[in-house]
């Protein structure tokens, strides 16, 4: 999955003549926008598939969305129990990497 793979790093460009960017340029603070929309969409599109993959579970898979699992329906333990840790997982997963993408900033700003 990318977003487990994106290891947040600050890139510069691939030629070696190429000079590095200025913290306050304009390319740098699109560089940061980009990764941090690229995270954002990444973790939304999971949140999305998670939303509706219920309807379409209780649609489809009736038999499966029926069963009983420790007194519960499967719909239901998944909507009532599963649904908010899961979407705390997403949301603590979308704070570890935004935390590690400012942390890479820090890291390149100090190195100028």
């Amino acid at each position: 999955m990318e977003v487990a793979t994106q290891k947040n790093t600050i890139d510069q460009p691939s030629s070696p003549d190429a000079k590095p960017m200025d913290l306050y340029s304009q390319e740098f603070l699109n560089l940061i926008m980009f990764k941090q929309l690229r995270l954002s969409l990444a973790l939304f599109a999971v949140f999305v598939v998670i939303l509706l993959g219920l309807p379409l579970v209780n649609f489809y898979l009736p038999s499966f969305a029926n069963a009983r699992i420790f007194g519960f329906t499967g719909s239901w333990l998944f909507l009532g129990v599963l649904f908010y840790p899961l979407t705390w997982a997403v949301a603590y997963i979308y704070v570890k990497l935004s935390l590690d993408l400012e942390h890479a900033i820090a890291k390149h700003a100090k190195k100028f």
